[in-house]
């Protein structure tokens, strides 16, 4: 029977800020795409309402996506859960880590937040990101799994 992960959910701040953020960039997008419509081709506004309609769905897609992302730090591994539509899970043990970057942005620092990037041994590629996270808490997170590295 396979074991049921708990996952943390990101802090809501980060929930709250991403969605603000794409909320403003679709706002932009769709005043300047209305504009653009109605001043170089304004027979075809009929055309252009289809992008201005779907548009607001976008600070929506980006609220589920952050509320249904989680992690998990469990005994020997770390899992990450993602996707709106598609759940994804991605489970990395911790033998396998290579090592971990604390991400951090102008916006995350001034929330007090942090992300974690997890990179797995043989690949040049991250494993993982783990976005919005108490500061504290990734650097709590980090410091675990260089210590299980070095066990």
């Amino acid at each position: 029977m396979a074991e049921t992960i708990v996952f943390e959910p990101l802090q809501r701040r980060y929930v709250i800020a991403r969605t603000a953020i794409t909320g403003a960039l679709t706002l932009v997008v769709a005043v300047a795409a209305t504009a653009t419509v109605l001043v170089v081709a304004p027979e075809t506004w009929r055309q252009g309402l289809i992008a201005v309609v779907l548009l607001p769905g976008m600070p929506l897609l980006t609220y589920l996506s952050c509320n249904r992302r989680g992690y998990a730090l469990r005994e020997h591994d770390i899992a990450l859960r993602k996707g709106v539509f598609w759940q994804r899970q991605v489970i990395q043990p911790f033998v396998r880590i290579q090592h971990i970057e604390l991400a951090r942005g102008p916006i995350e620092k001034r929330l007090e937040l942090a992300g974690l990037r997890i990179f797995s041994a043989g690949t040049g590629a991250e494993t993982m990101t783990i976005p919005g996270l108490n500061l504290a808490t990734a650097q709590r997170i980090r410091s675990h799994l260089l210590d299980a590295q070095n066990t």
